[in-house]
């Protein structure tokens, strides 16, 4: 009952319970969920109301309470566990409609409980019947009370009274009016609980669509500047080679910078369409327990040869028999941005040491290397898209989208990343997996 009484501490158990009673927020709309807790209640209510009058002595209205009773469960089932609740609805609004008209008279009409009746089914009828339901029912009641009220204006001797004293009736109107007050008090805390909850869907919805929208212009603008630029290298450098003698060493120089940016333009392809792909098809990770050697041995070897290049020393000590629950692909790419990084903001003749052991049950990989490391402006930045590209020491381009990437895969399988750095003595990143 918690969901209509939020204010009351109801133990989960009892909780539970009533969503499966109503059905939950997943598989049930907010109408089929308020016609069902609306036809406990009522049967809840038609059984005090058959109680009330038995004690009253009203014994024929105690006894019309027993069929009412039984079709108010016979809707909450068609809805709960048919999913026919336009059928639920009809019978809902011929059953209460003919009991209301039937009575209207014999209980001093508008001066009665039916009044309270029709305000309660009206406004029931509003907020669950389907819309085309909703253009039947809502007009025929409104027109059936209106009928009622003319026939008891031109016919007032037609008003009957079963009440034996002033007290009976003051006692069943209090009650009838307790309930349809409650009823409405509950169904509105229901509708607005669905509204906020709705609202703050939407507004998280909105914000993800910005986000969204905002590393789209990020990527495109990473495409437009930074793939066009290689691109039109290359295309120079083929014009040039068909209209000028170059020497063997110029040939080389020029072949040598062609190579770096045919490589980093490659690195950056591989990212975006690993983006892209993720994006558009969404992406979860092949978790199982691999060799951490086995996984990443081809993939440091590649980047030693890299690192050579810029005579860079690349160290890597992997703890023998050391395994992680990861998805090899996703720790390839990882490895790979983050040694690419590495490489390129360390200085030619400097030092990058890879690391993987067991730490206090996990398994730590970490990547350190002598370059020029992060200021501290950029340092909250690093893995998102509003980082700016920058240059490796060798003028060498970073891939801007390659650090979201890299942390977005380690969040995906259960990881952490982190990292230290200071400017002119190194960075250090740290990667977690649980083993």
């Amino acid at each position: 009952m918690r969901k209509l009484f939020p204010v009351l501490k109801i133990p989960t158990i009892l909780r539970t319970y009533w969503s499966k009673l109503i059905g939950n927020e997943v598989q049930y709309s907010m109408e089929y969920r308020i016609f069902n807790a609306v036809s406990i209640f009522c049967a809840f209510g038609a059984s005090l109301n058959a109680v009330i009058n038995f004690a009253l002595g009203l014994t024929f209205y105690g006894y019309i309470m027993l069929p009412l009773i039984g079709i108010l469960l016979l809707g909450y089932y068609l809805s709960r566990h048919k999913n026919k609740l336009g059928t639920a609805v009809d019978i809902f609004a011929i059953s209460f409609n003919l009991l209301c008209g039937a009575t209207f008279f014999a209980v001093e009409g508008s001066s009665g409980v039916n009044l309270f009746t029709f305000i309660i089914i009206i406004f029931i009828l509003a907020v669950v019947s389907p819309k085309k339901q909703f253009w039947i029912w809502i007009p025929l009641n409104f027109i059936f009370l209106a009928t009622l009220l003319t026939i008891e204006y031109l016919h007032p001797e037609l008003v009957k009274t079963i009440y034996v004293d002033r007290q009976q009736k003051l006692l069943d109107l209090s009650q009838t009016f307790f309930e349809v007050i409650i009823m409405i008090i509950v169904i509105t805390m229901f509708m607005k609980k669905s509204y906020n909850r709705e609202k703050t869907l939407a507004s998280h919805r909105l914000i993800d669509l910005e986000n969204s929208n905002e590393t789209k212009n990020k990527l495109f603008s990473i495409i437009a500047h930074d793939l066009r630029a290689p691109i039109s290298s290359i295309e120079n450098y083929l014009l040039l080679l068909s209209q000028v003698e170059f020497s063997i060493e110029e040939k080389l120089e020029i072949e040598k910078n062609l190579l770096a940016t045919t490589r980093y333009t490659s690195e950056m392809l591989h990212n975006i369409l690993s983006w892209s792909n993720d994006q558009m098809n969404g992406v979860s990770a092949n978790l199982k327990v691999i060799s951490i050697y086995k996984t990443l041995h081809h993939t440091i070897l590649l980047q030693k040869n890299i690192a050579q290049e810029k005579a860079i020393a690349l160290n890597y000590k992997i703890e023998d028999g050391l395994t992680a629950v990861a998805d090899p692909d996703m720790l390839q790419l990882i490895i790979r941005n983050l040694l690419n990084n590495a490489i390129k903001f360390s200085m030619p003749n400097g030092k990058i040491d890879f690391s993987a052991k067991l730490v206090d049950n996990k398994c730590l990989i970490t990547i350190a290397d002598d370059g020029i490391g992060i200021n501290d402006e950029l340092k909250p930045l690093i893995f998102s898209l509003k980082n700016k590209t920058t240059y490796g020491t060798n003028n060498e381009k970073g891939v801007g989208l390659g650090l979201k990437l890299t942390k977005a895969y380690v969040e995906l399988q259960n990881g952490e990343i982190w990292f230290e750095s200071k400017v002119n003595i190194g960075t250090i990143f740290y990667l977690s997996l649980n083993c």
